[in-house]
């Protein structure tokens, strides 16, 4: 039997990462051999572990992922990284392309999606999600602490994006490949958690916050 492939997660959400874990531990060719919840454990995480492929979140406490995979890809040459995130954004994505990394896979993918980008990478190509949003331009990540602060999801934070670029829900419901009850129902719990009532609210509220 081949040597499995060992693979390091990056991570600071424990149900998403220990999900991830045992889907891929269920394929023999793949072994899980660490997750790490905290950016600044990740570089002597690897030195332990020897990796093939870390996949790596964007937002972590204390290194983010940007500064993380500059580090990885300079000083562990042939360690594979996938950046694997909720952020659609056109500039996140053109730097982490610019940069180097092996690929960058969306959440919202399904095991199959997932799977083939792994493998893509694995075979020495790159692998950037077909899914990508690469035609809308879209302001930098945010932070954890801004998250918090107003309670916001991820996907709140790009549909704010999106409405203040002028989109429809209809049009931002095809964007983001949901349904228009499911971006109403977004919409509503964005005013509920900002105190807002009005799409013109809602823009004040991007351009206010650098969004």
């Amino acid at each position: 039997m081949p040597t499995p492939i060992k693979i390091l997660l990056v991570d600071d959400h424990h149900l998403f990462s220990d999900g991830l874990q045992s889907l891929l531990q269920n394929e023999q060719e793949f072994e899980v051999v660490g997750q790490i919840y905290d950016g600044n454990q990740v570089l002597s995480a690897i030195q332990q572990c020897a990796p093939d492929l870390v996949l790596l979140d964007v937002n972590l406490p204390q290194k983010n992922g940007k500064e993380l995979a500059a580090i990885i890809l300079k000083d562990f040459a042939v360690i594979k990284v996938i950046i694997l995130t909720m952020y659609d954004e056109t500039q996140l994505v053109k730097d982490f392309d610019k940069m180097g990394v092996h690929g960058y896979i969306l959440k919202n993918s399904t095991k199959s999606e997932l799977l083939s980008g792994i493998n893509r990478v694995l075979s020495g190509k790159r692998f950037f999600d077909p899914k990508l949003s690469r035609n809308i331009p879209q302001p930098t990540l945010v932070d954890d602490e801004f998250i918090r602060k107003f309670s916001l999801t991820p996907r709140e934070i790009e549909m704010i994006r999106l409405i203040k670029n002028g989109l429809s829900s209809q049009e931002i419901a095809d964007i983001v490949h949901l349904s228009l009850m499911t971006v109403k129902t977004h919409r509503r719990n964005i005013h509920f958690k900002l105190k807002t009532e009005t799409t013109a609210d809602l823009i004040r509220f991007a351009h206010e916050n650098g969004l």
